[in-house]
């Protein structure tokens, strides 16, 4: 779960990957190059306005990445996937900001 807010500014989120030992994908859409949030949950749960979306500029690699600019709290995405216990697993992104001050990112990985 990716839990952004950047005020007054953007945060830019592309290439999310998590492979297990095998070197296989499991997340779907990682680098939103369906031009979609398709395989990913999106929760504004205070409405902050700037809220995430798919957008076309400052992407990582390819056409498009997440952008989000949520402004007096944080939204959040996240997507599910199956794990094995006690196997190894990689867990890649990009993340940028636009800003030149603060900002606050919170990564949360769990079983």
């Amino acid at each position: 779960m990716f839990a952004l807010r950047n005020d007054p500014a953007f945060w830019y989120l592309d290439d999310i990957s998590v492979t297990n030992s095998l070197g296989i994908q499991l997340l779907s859409n990682g680098g939103f190059e369906l031009g979609t949030l398709s395989g990913w949950t999106y929760c504004n749960p205070s409405n902050a306005p700037s809220s995430g979306t798919i957008s076309t500029g400052n992407s990582h690699t390819g056409s498009y990445s997440y952008a989000d600019g949520s402004v007096g709290s944080s939204d959040y995405l996240s997507q599910t996937f199956a794990v094995v216990p006690n196997n190894i697993y990689s867990i890649t992104f990009w993340l940028s900001s636009s800003s030149s001050s603060a900002t606050f990112a919170l990564v949360t990985i769990g079983a």
